[in-house]
């Protein structure tokens, strides 16, 4: 009982694919413990959402400064919404060439490359407390995460691109690009700061499915995935 109260909670605060990821490890705990198994939820379907070129041109066009920056740090560095807020003048390295971070969801350190794009964005901010998010020291403060939903929804609209477009779908386009460049799995894992290629061949399976569901598969039977 308490671990469908759990579930319900869960629930009611995150979207389907954090909750299923959540009882999968909730699963696996529970066999090692010998706690009774939760009930499985609905695996969710791959988000497929990316943004062409000329969207991340329009966004950035139609965009004040302060969320021109945050765009980029999402569709250039590959950062949650979480971190490109968070971004600040001190987890920029000495020559400016990377960003480290330590990821708010994973709290995995991550070093990113920068693009010369947005090392020439982030050199024009004001300079101030290294410490304030570099988005914050172009605003003149802070924007609460509601207020930037709000923001974001309305940037969509002048810009004129998807407005079934999330901040989130950024990221994956990013993850799509790599791949479809490079082929190569472990450096859009280490790119984007995931704990394990799992979830990065999730980001991607919809874009290669003959080669990356067989790697699915496999990780779902050694991760004890909820039949």
């Amino acid at each position: 009982m308490h671990l469908e109260a759990l579930k319900a909670q869960w629930k009611s605060c995150v979207q389907q694919s954090t909750l299923y990821n959540r009882v999968v490890l909730l699963t696996r705990f529970c066999r090692l413990a010998g706690l009774p198994i939760p009930k499985p939820v609905r695996k969710p379907r791959p988000r497929t959402v990316i943004a062409a070129p000329e969207e991340i041109r329009a966004l950035c066009a139609a965009a004040k400064p302060w969320m021109r920056t945050i765009i980029l740090l999402g569709a250039h560095a590959g950062l949650r919404r979480s971190d490109a807020m968070r971004a600040a003048p001190q987890n920029r390295s000495g020559d400016g060439q990377t960003l480290t971070i330590a990821q708010k969801k994973t709290g995995r350190t991550v070093s990113i490359p920068l693009t010369e794009e947005l090392k020439q964005t982030l050199d024009r901010i004001p300079q101030g407390d290294p410490q304030t998010p570099y988005y914050a020291l172009q605003r003149g403060g802070p924007i609460t995460s509601s207020a930037f939903g709000t923001a974001w929804t309305t940037l969509k609209a002048k810009a004129g691109v998807n407005r079934k477009l999330w901040f989130h779908d950024l990221r994956r386009t990013l993850a799509v690009s790599m791949y479809e460049v490079s082929r190569d799995l472990r450096a859009v894992e280490q790119m984007l700061g995931h704990t394990s290629l799992h979830s990065t061949a999730q980001y991607l399976e919809h874009r290669d499915p003959e080669k990356l569901r067989p790697i699915i598969d496999a990780m779902f039977k050694t991760t004890g995935r909820v039949q």
